[in-house]
């Protein structure tokens, strides 16, 4: 796994990786690899923009020299999809700029451990559900494939169709199962009969 930390502040740099790392030594995880950064330009640089965009996880600071924090998140957003990215700041004025990008959670500085363990926790889980296959069974197949191959799921009368990004299919399934496996992974239900995938753009729905 690879983290990013990026703040101009080098005493939050120095107190998230210290809380990542407990993190991870009391839920006897594997370490991550880590790559610190001052500010957004850095992250950017040519040596280290193709490292950065490959990152499982990002936190990111708003107000810093050079590039702020909802810039580089939209990018990297872009450019990784499967990005988990933490926005810490003290600024809540940013908050609506942040949404715009789907970003993971909202920290406030300075640092609440608890908060930032019980969040941490959920954006390891949500990444090991998407890695996940799950199944699609129709009435004449079982169609294996990941949660990000699921772009929507539709339900048309009493028929449930899930949309994929190769092809549409008729799930033996109700939308009530599709609303409970999906839950914590990256969808959101706007309405009673579509859950959508956020990670991808609305001209993707049928």
């Amino acid at each position: 796994m690879r983290i990013i930390l990026c703040d101009d502040d080098e005493q939050i740099l120095d107190q998230l990786q210290k809380y990542l790392r407990e993190y991870h030594e009391s839920a006897h995880l594997a370490k991550p690899e880590y790559a610190v950064y001052s500010n957004g330009d850095a992250l950017l640089a040519p040596e280290s923009r193709a490292s950065a965009l490959r990152a499982d996880i990002a936190f990111l600071d708003v107000e810093m020299p050079g590039r702020n924090g909802i810039n580089i998140g939209a990018l990297l957003r872009e450019k990784n999809p499967k990005i988990k990215i933490f926005i810490v700041t003290s600024y809540l004025d940013y908050l609506d700029d942040a949404m715009k990008f789907h970003v993971f959670r909202y920290l406030s500085k300075p640092i609440d451990k608890a908060r930032l363990f019980r969040n941490f926790k959920e954006a390891l889980y949500q990444i090991s559900m998407e890695a996940e296959k799950m199944s699609i069974e129709t009435k004449e197949e079982t169609i294996i494939c990941s949660s990000d191959e699921i772009v929507m799921i539709e339900k048309e009368d009493r028929r449930v169709i899930v949309h994929t990004l190769s092809r549409s299919l008729e799930s033996v399934e109700n939308a009530k199962y599709w609303d409970r496996l999906l839950k914590y992974r990256s969808f959101n239900r706007p309405h009673r009969s579509y859950i959508i995938n956020l990670k991808y753009p609305p001209v993707l729905y049928p």
